[in-house]
């Protein structure tokens, strides 16, 4: 009793604490007029010099708003957080100590749903606490309730003040990520990725916006919802600083930039596959546009060396839907963002042995959909239509990807499509018409997907090597076999795929049509700029004889049509061209000679099969050769200039004519 001797006990204002003096005095009479700022300095200095008192005084400072909340006086509860918000700005060295009376007097505020104005001043106090950042670990602290109220904020349908409490959720769950995402002592956050993730998407999609009619591309962020980020809110991702829109779509694309700026491979799976069952739950696939948008934020604000993660997870998403027979448009949907996805990928990280297992998937994937097409009813068009669909999407997905390669990694992409059709074949045992009917068209189906990424080859890399390594050998000897099989359909895809690897001087497009032209300008070819390659001529020295021996075989087909034909007419050429080489040019001639004398033993005049020969030609296919042969011999005579050649051609045509 001795310490308040001297003091006033007729009001006893001297027998309260200290700090409970400091809290009480920052209040002041009249709301209206602030926090009183010389008392908020003197409650800010005794908690620097008194850190011991911090917890009593945020303590009281949190009964002090839970009491103004009972009360209903609003006034009072917005000074009393700004007064925490204040000193714990002050004292961020001893967080620890008072945090969690912070977060309590927070929850009371939060709690109060319909308040936009406590709200919006509760958010903007959390947002101050999350970014200090704490040098010491609590792992008793959690942000369960904040995360489902921020959550809830972001689902907002009210009548009144959706959007702005709407773009608060976000602020929130922004400044949570921010908070924790990169700190090693907060790992709480990704186990709400579940509830953050999908409110973050939901808010993406503004409703009764039209959709994009134009492709996207995920090198550019497309401005889906009427605003897209500006460099300047960009620049402030990349720092971390906390961005205030009014506009939620705005504010979640940049809201999931930042996640995924901040996530590890550890995490990545945790953000993505929240994003996936939202798209399938909600109906979100069709059409496309919208998970397109998703996922190009995502894959432009991913770590580059991290991309490969996101399309394995849509690889196994779309596993999943081939699983459970989903519909095909939903797959067709799917593959195209993994199609832009993979562009992104290429073009910033190079192919490594994941994205060659990613592709290995893709043909897998393109098995199953031949096979569920062959097992529909031919009366359903409309599937398999969509089927079809999904077909050319995996198709021109490889082709894109690879177009964003080297031009030895396209190469490699090649060889290993060519080097899976009999492993991919085995599947079809028996040799009945029907397993027959349906290798052929797996067959078809996986030369195709060659022959897109030979014409990506030769309108990006034409030029740029040379033949020999064009042809590594493991591409080129399955191809030359390829050459002289029985079915005409796979004869035609492989020798225009060669044709494409082939042609790096664009004079396939003047050689298409087998014509004998008088004057050799009509055809306009491009003037070469190039001097001779030597590797163009080691190869043909080298690899000629079995190239030749292969186009042999080709060319007595029977069941040869006419735009074969018109194939092997501009390989020859393009093989003659390329190679620049008068030996080339003379085994060439040789070999349209030997030809020639083959197909007139086959059809001598009284039509009988010659004894050496195991078949016949149709007459429409032996005028077809010697035509061939014939154009073959103009062009090269005339561009060589050789002019007793050239005569001789022109007068056995004119002949002939």
């Amino acid at each position: 009793m001795s310490e308040y001797c001297n003091n006033c006990f007729c009001c006893g204002c001297y027998l309260v604490p200290r700090y409970k003096r400091l809290v009480n005095n920052v209040f002041p009479q009249n709301p209206q007029h602030g926090l009183d700022k010389n008392n908020l300095e003197r409650l800010r200095f005794y908690a620097v010099l008194k850190p011991e008192k911090l917890d009593k005084s945020f303590r009281y400072m949190a009964e002090k708003v839970a009491r103004y909340l009972r009360h209903r006086n609003k006034p009072y509860v917005i000074l009393g957080i700004k007064a925490m918000n204040d000193t714990m700005k002050s004292c961020y060295q001893q967080l620890n100590t008072f945090v969690d009376h912070y977060l309590d007097a927070l929850r009371l505020v939060l709690e109060e749903k319909n308040d936009l104005e406590l709200t919006e001043h509760a958010v903007s106090s959390f947002e101050s606490f999350c970014e200090i950042r704490e040098e010491a670990p609590n792992y008793q602290r959690n942000y369960e309730f904040f995360v489902d109220r921020f959550t809830e904020l972001c689902h907002n349908n009210s009548d009144v003040n959706q959007t702005k409490f709407r773009c608060l959720g976000l602020r929130g769950h922004h400044a949570l990520i921010r908070k924790t995402a990169n700190d090693d002592l907060q790992t709480d956050v990704w186990k709400h990725m579940d509830k953050i993730v999908p409110s973050i998407v939901f808010n993406m999609e503004v409703r009764g916006s039209t959709r994009l009619s134009t492709p996207m591309t995920p090198t550019s962020f497309p401005d889906y919802v009427g605003g897209s980020t500006t460099s300047e809110q960009i620049e402030l991702i990349e720092r971390g600083t906390a961005i205030v829109n009014d506009n939620p779509a705005v504010l979640a694309e940049i809201v999931l930039r930042d996640l995924f700026c901040r996530a590890h491979l550890n995490n990545i799976t945790a953000c993505v596959q929240p994003i996936l069952t939202h798209l399938d739950n909600h109906a979100k696939w069709i059409p496309v546009d919208f998970p397109k948008y998703i996922f190009s934020g995502i894959m432009n604000s991913i770590k580059h060396h991290n991309s490969y993660l996101v399309i394995e997870l849509l690889l196994g998403h779309l596993e999943k839907h081939f699983d459970q027979n989903d519909t095909t448009n939903i797959k067709t949907s799917i593959m195209n963002v993994i199609q832009d996805c993979m562009v992104f990928a290429a073009a910033n990280t190079g192919a490594g042995s994941t994205m060659f297992a990613g592709i290995s998937r893709l043909l897998k994937f393109l098995k199953k959909s031949f096979q569920n097409q062959s097992s529909l009813n031919t009366n359903s068009s409309t599937n398999n239509q969509d089927e079809r669909e999904f077909q050319t999407a995996v198709i021109n997905g490889i082709g894109d990807f690879a177009e964003k390669l080297p031009d030895f990694q396209m190469m490699e992409i090649m060889q290993f499509i060519v080097t899976s059709l009999p492993s991919l074949n085995q599947g079809y045992e028996g040799t009945t018409n029907d397993s027959k009917t349906a290798n052929l068209k797996l067959q078809l189906l996986l030369l195709k997907t060659v022959q897109r990424v030979a014409a990506t080859y030769q309108t990006v890399h034409r030029r740029e090597t040379s033949t020999q390594t064009t042809f590594p050998h493991q591409l080129f000897d399955p191809l030359l076999k390829m050459m002289s099989a029985p079915e005409p359909e796979i004869r035609l895809i492989v020798l225009e795929i060669l044709q494409s690897l082939v042609d790096r001087r664009q004079y396939g497009d003047k050689l298409r049509k087998i014509k004998l032209p008088k004057n050799i300008s009509q055809i306009d070819l491009p003037i070469e700029t190039k001097p001779t390659r030597l590797f163009d001529i080691a190869f043909m020295k080298k690899f000629g004889r079995q190239f030749l021996s292969q186009l042999y075989q080709s060319i007595l087909m029977d069941n040869n049509t006419k735009d074969i034909f018109h194939a092997i007419y501009c390989l020859m050429n393009l093989v003659t061209l390329e190679g620049g080489d008068k030996d080339v040019l003379v085994d060439v001639i040789h070999f349209c000679f030997e030809i020639q004398s083959t197909i007139t033993k086959m059809s001598d005049s009284n039509g009988n099969l010659n004894q050496t020969s195991h078949r016949k030609l149709s007459r429409a296919n032996h005028y077809s050769i010697h035509a061939l042969i014939a154009a073959y011999f103009n062009l090269m005579s005339k561009l060589n200039d050789i002019r007793s050649f050239s005569h001789h051609v022109d007068e056995v045509s004119e002949h002939r004519i």
